[in-house]
């Protein structure tokens, strides 16, 4: 039974999910029904590979038996369990149930005296805090967990790299942007190298969403494209959905429509066999966020409200139901349906007095000046969308901070005041160019065309709607003739003062969209396109 059980957790780190599962199974088969530290180290096994496969309610009611069974004194058994039952109750979308394993989790973790698990004890109580608020004792309790993760050296991390890449994602909720950052840059450092701790930081990596924050859109594509790719050759649906709705997002804001929408709708696909909870919400409120944004506000609506949990979204936690109440605002908008439009942004409001963090508050000012301005109430509008932005730039959020101003410069448009609508508007385009967002520059930047101002900008865009050479931007354009030239990829990094990473994000994108798979068939494109005369 011992070997079954290393089998199974051998498996699951290898992310083999399926034959961790079975391996697991044949061992829960072989324990007696009686209390013992063997059967619960079991059981919390198979439940986590049950979680990598979506089966949360299956797992939750295997964790909760094996608790009953379990006696009372503390244990790095127990301690492991109730952890288990924290990340589970996570992926239920049952926040505030989270507090009631974490808490007993880290008291079991005080007595056993294992540092490095009572660091992940720690940052279990955070995490469920950052889910659920206040916002001051949550970050209080971060701080906590965090002076944990960092005191332990890498030897000993590294035998839990999950404690530091749990505590990222919930920096995230909390908005700290930076911490998470740098704790899931070493959580998953830490994981690759040794092989060990839970496979989410390999496979679903809260990185890429801190950099889309951040404004790093080209590095978040990279890891994404590499998870992906690693995605497809395991066995953990959920992961794999993260990983492609989080590649939706950053597509979006290039302006890489196809990717966006089929990464979005592959997302959902997966999602249909998993139980309801935080995975299934997220892919289909990504996929409204696309929907939204090529013309389909009533499906967008109807992917919110059907599967984020009802008007309210209660589905998704903490501040960020905000960013998706502003989304729904837009979309009762885009269908003139002012009154459920207020609904949603008051709810938006609701949510960010009670969180109490910046790009809530962010979100849920944006939605109301939209309101506003749909109204006719420019002057609260452009109010209402410079606080927003304002707000976005204190915590390092460049493009959140760029589509409020995009807003206010069409709101103060309105109000006459020309100048000021200028100045933001250019300010949000060039924001928006800096951090590679080409899709929402083009918005701010068909704003200063309305008011007679010619965008001044590195690279054009690509044609909307278009395809082969015409989808190039001008940035991929001058890396496709730079191989048409014969120019390596450090060659091209060079001339353009370009990363090698950059370039090799180009590449891959310039394939996409001109439906090549070599550097030989893109050279031959690219001169057949510019003797016809298609190459601007």
């Amino acid at each position: 039974m011992e070997l079954l059980l290393a089998r199974s957790q051998s498996l699951a780190a290898a992310g083999r999910f399926t034959g961790s599962h079975q391996a697991a199974l044949e061992a829960v088969a072989l324990v007696p029904g009686r209390p013992s530290a063997l059967n619960t180290t079991v059981a919390t096994a198979c439940a986590s590979v049950e979680r990598f496969l979506g089966r949360y309610e299956h797992a939750h009611a295997r964790l909760v038996r094996a608790l009953r069974l379990l006696p009372e004194p503390a244990s790095v058994e127990r301690v492991e369990l109730l952890i288990e039952l924290t990340l589970n109750e996570f992926y239920r979308s049952r926040y505030q149930a989270m507090r009631d394993w974490a808490a007993p989790a880290v008291s079991a973790a005080r007595h056993v005296g294992y540092t490095a698990l009572l660091a992940s004890a720690a940052v279990m109580t955070a995490f469920a805090d950052a889910m659920t608020g206040p916002t001051e004792t949550a970050r209080t309790r971060r701080a906590q967990a965090a002076a944990l993760v960092d005191e332990l050296p890498d030897d000993e991390l590294s035998l839990r790299p999950d404690a530091a890449g749990w505590l990222a994602i919930a920096e995230v909720y909390l908005d700290l942007y930076a911490e998470a950052d740098a704790h899931a840059s070493r959580a998953l450092g830490l994981a690759r190298a040794s092989g060990r701790g839970d496979p989410l930081h390999r496979l679903y990596p809260v990185l890429p969403r801190v950099w889309y924050v951040r404004g790093k859109l080209a590095e978040a594509a990279e890891l994404l494209d590499g998870a992906i790719e690693a995605g497809r050759l395991l066995g953990s649906p959920p992961a794999l959905a993260g990983n492609l709705f989080n590649r939706s997002v950053v597509a979006l804001a290039v302006g890489d429509l196809d990717i966006a929408l089929a990464a979005a709708e592959e997302s959902v696909e997966l999602t249909c066999d998993l139980d309801e909870g935080f995975v299934t919400a997220w892919a289909a409120a990504r996929l409204a966020g696309v929907l939204f944004e090529t013309g389909q506000p009533g499906q967008a609506i109807e992917l919110l409200l059907g599967r984020a949990g009802g008007e309210e979204l209660a589905l998704i936690p903490g501040g960020w139901r905000a960013y998706w109440l502003e989304l729904l605002t837009r979309c009762w908008l885009a269908l003139d349906r002012p009154s459920e439009a207020g609904r949603a942004a008051a709810l938006a409001e609701v949510t960010a007095a009670t969180v109490q963090l910046p790009l809530a508050a962010t979100w849920a000012g944006r939605a109301a000046a939209a309101v506003a301005l749909d109204a006719g109430a420019a002057s609260l509008a452009a109010e209402r969308a410079l606080a927003s932005a304002d707000t976005a730039d204190a915590v390092g959020a460049p493009i959140e901070a760029a589509l409020s101003r995009t807003i206010a410069g069409r709101a103060l448009a309105e109000t006459g005041d020309k100048d000021r609508a200028v100045a933001e508007l250019q300010r949000a385009a060039a924001a928006l160019d800096a951090c590679g967002a080409w899709r929402y520059r083009h918005s701010a930047e068909r704003e200063l065309g309305k008011l007679g101002h010619r965008p001044h900008r590195r690279t054009r865009p690509g044609q909307a709607n278009a395809a082969g050479i015409e989808s190039l931007t001008g940035r991929e354009l001058q890396v496709a003739q730079l191989v048409v030239d014969r120019k390596t990829n450090p060659q091209i990094a060079a001339e353009l003062f370009l990363s090698q990473k950059t370039v090799e994000t180009h590449l891959r994108n310039i394939f996409h969209k001109m439906g090549v798979t070599t550097r030989a068939a893109l050279a031959r494109a690219v001169e057949h396109a510019t003797a016809v005369g298609r190459v601007p």
